[in-house]
């Protein structure tokens, strides 16, 4: 599906910003954005503001896989279908080059949002030349009172079009004023009756509460359209309250020169900037609240919500309407596979970081056997965690330390398929610490532990040897280092793997005896931790060295069968 996908030549582009009367952009939407050619067309001053402000531009494009192009042009993607799009009170500044066959509609829909700005429009000409429907017929009504029009031939037919048609195009220049006498000021006489007939004796009342829909989302979008149109109203009631000021004059202070100025900005560039930062603001909110709303983070890990909170930021920038916010959770629903596993690898990558000894090592699978990689798997004996004091003060551990085991509950009520474990780490060091102080080993759904307060480690004893067995072809394969399909493997392969546990003593003391050459003071701490490639390269060498001799030792063949194929992520399920 191309959208009717005709990229703008570049020539033609920069003709039609030249439309724009006001130079000033403050904040400019382009709803067809396609793969931005208006938008590398804008002009070189086009960042110049007259409050200093960096301008921007905002677009809409129905075609998500050219999002992340845009992004990288400086673009915010803040809508998909410009024809559901609502909130253009922000813009000064509306350019586009719609689909030729609905060229009337998108022209018409740019005019209604916008409040107070220009518009500068590419359509197909016969859209202007035989106005046949009442759409086409307001459109030439509006170009005759609030603009103009130019027609040019053949105009995707230049050398610099990217993709030809033989047609003629109509290139549209609107203005739209803001009325702010009637619609903002009002009539002076008319205000200053109501105000001396009104009766201000009464208390504030609070408004009636909205009618609000059954669902958590179309609650939230009526929630934020309530208050959108709440800060509207505050906005234009500071204009006109500016403006009645203004009229009465300045204080004695500031005509005596002992104060600044007292006049307040009240026309519509002022009342524009502050709609676009109160939306901005409350569109934030809004789609935190999605966000953090336990619907979506009720099962991820504290390390999942980051990277979500750290994709948010782009997805923050869309309207907040029920449409993008099931296509945002759509997309987490699509992606839940990679989620899964990236928790999973948070995990491993928590108890190994900072105890080497909690995970044994195995050759990896690699299809350039000129460098094996070294392969990690958690133990299923026990594991022990450090950094876990408590003050003496202190009756539990902190937040931070009990995210880290809500972590931990998490992945392995996920890898057993269940919502939550019916005992948690998080349960048993909230309601039972005074005897985890004394090092009693007890028991959780997934494991036994002791903590002992004095180092401050806790030591796990899995419960569920194939849940941890689970967890470790998980991250074996995505990080590549066991192949896709274990049948591809040599039996060899397999048995190093299964029981490195059996191993590991050996190879430990194979590595050692290799140790001085390096230089290296723990290869297996600089595999888990170091960042420096070059380091890590050395210490697999020397693992892989020792690994071989090893494990030849225990008859084992090390000439593992090789693939070239890739290997991609195991399925939680297999």
């Amino acid at each position: 599906m191309d959208f009717q996908f005709y990229p703008t030549p570049p020539s033609l582009a920069r003709r039609l910003w030249a439309k724009f009367k006001d130079k000033t952009f403050s904040r400019v939407l382009e709803p067809h954005a396609g793969d931005g050619a208006l938008v590398k067309a804008r002009p070189y001053k086009y960042s110049d503001s007259r409050d200093g402000e960096e301008s921007k531009i905002d677009c809409c494009e129905i075609d998500v896989t050219k999002h992340p192009a845009l992004r990288e042009l400086g673009c915010e993607v803040v809508g998909v279908d410009f024809l559901k799009f609502t909130n253009g009170a922000i813009y000064s500044h509306i350019i586009l080059n719609p689909p030729f066959a609905e060229g009337a509609a998108h022209v018409l829909k740019a005019w209604n949002i916008l409040w107070d700005g220009e518009i500068a429009a590419i359509v197909n000409a016969e859209t202007i030349r035989n106005p046949f429907s009442k759409e086409r017929q307001f459109l030439v009504d509006l170009i005759t009172s609030h603009g103009d029009v130019e027609f040019l031939e053949d105009a995707f037919m230049s050398d610099d079009a990217m993709r030809k048609t033989p047609v003629d195009v109509a290139l549209i220049h609107l203005r739209k004023r803001a009325d702010m006498e009637s619609n903002v000021f009002g009539n002076l006489l008319e205000e200053l009756k109501v105000d001396m007939e009104g009766d201000f004796s009464g208390e504030f009342k609070e408004g009636n509460a909205v009618t609000l829909p059954n669902t958590f989302i179309e609650t939230s979008v009526a929630t934020f359209n309530a208050a959108i149109r709440a800060m509207r109203d505050s906005i234009l009631g500071q204009a006109r309250a500016a403006y009645y000021a203004n009229i009465l004059g300045d204080t004695m202070a500031t005509r005596n020169g002992d104060a600044g100025s007292g006049r307040k900005p009240c026309d519509e560039k002022w009342v524009r900037k502050e709609m676009a930062k109160g939306y901005s603001g409350l569109k934030d909110r809004a789609w935190a609240g999605i966000l953090r709303s336990a619907d979506v983070t009720s099962r991820l890990s504290s390390q999942a919500q980051k990277r979500m909170e750290a994709d948010f930021e782009t997805i923050k920038k869309l309207e907040f309407t029920v449409s993008n916010i099931y296509g945002f959770l759509c997309g987490v629903v699509d992606s839940q596979g990679e989620i899964q596993t990236g928790m999973i690898c948070d995990v491993f990558d928590a108890f190994v970081k900072y105890h080497s000894d909690n995970a044994c090592f195995y050759r990896g699978w690699n299809s350039n056997d000129r460098h094996r990689t070294c392969g990690m798997r958690l133990k299923t004996t026990r594991v022990v965690l450090p950094y876990f004091e408590a003050a003496g003060y202190r009756n539990g551990l902190d937040f931070e330390q009990l995210k880290i085991l809500s972590d931990f509950d998490k992945v392995f009520s996920m890898l057993d398929g269940k919502n939550e474990p019916e005992v948690s780490l998080h349960y048993l060091f909230e309601n039972h610490f005074g005897l985890l102080r004394t090092a009693k080993r007890m028991s959780t759904s997934y494991f036994d532990v002791r903590w002992f307060q004095g180092v401050g480690t806790i030591h796990f004893f899995p419960k569920r040897k194939d849940l941890v067995e689970r967890l470790n072809r998980v991250v074996g394969a995505k990080r590549q280092w066991l192949p896709a399909d274990m049948s591809q493997a040599s039996d060899g392969f397999v048995k190093q793997f299964e029981e490195a546990e059996k191993y590991e003593k050996d190879i430990r003391e194979e590595v050692a005896r290799r140790v001085r050459v390096t230089g290296l003071r723990d290869p297996f701490r600089t595999m888990t931790t170091s960042g420096k490639p070059e380091m890590v390269a050395i210490a697999e060498a020397l693992f892989d060295e020792a690994a071989t001799c090893a494990l030849e030792k225990h008859g084992i063949d090390v000439d593992f069968r090789l693939t070239g194929k890739s290997p991609a992520t195991l399925l939680l399920a297999a």
